[in-house]
């Protein structure tokens, strides 16, 4: 499974106060997920730090 903290579709919620995926994940793609025989489809690596190696 891909490292969810870091990307773009883990977002903080202010309201819930927590960390939540936004990818539209059904639940059949779900549980290969959990099961770990699968690569999430929707992972985006956040591009932060793309960002700051521009800059140096």
């Amino acid at each position: 499974m891909s490292d969810c903290e870091r990307c773009s579709n883990y977002v903080y919620d202010d309201e819930a106060g927590a960390y939540f995926c936004e990818a539209p994940i059904d639940q059949d793609a779900w549980e290969r997920l959990l099961q770990g025989k699968k690569e999430c489809p929707y992972y985006i690596e956040d591009g932060e730090y793309k960002t700051v190696n521009k800059q140096i």
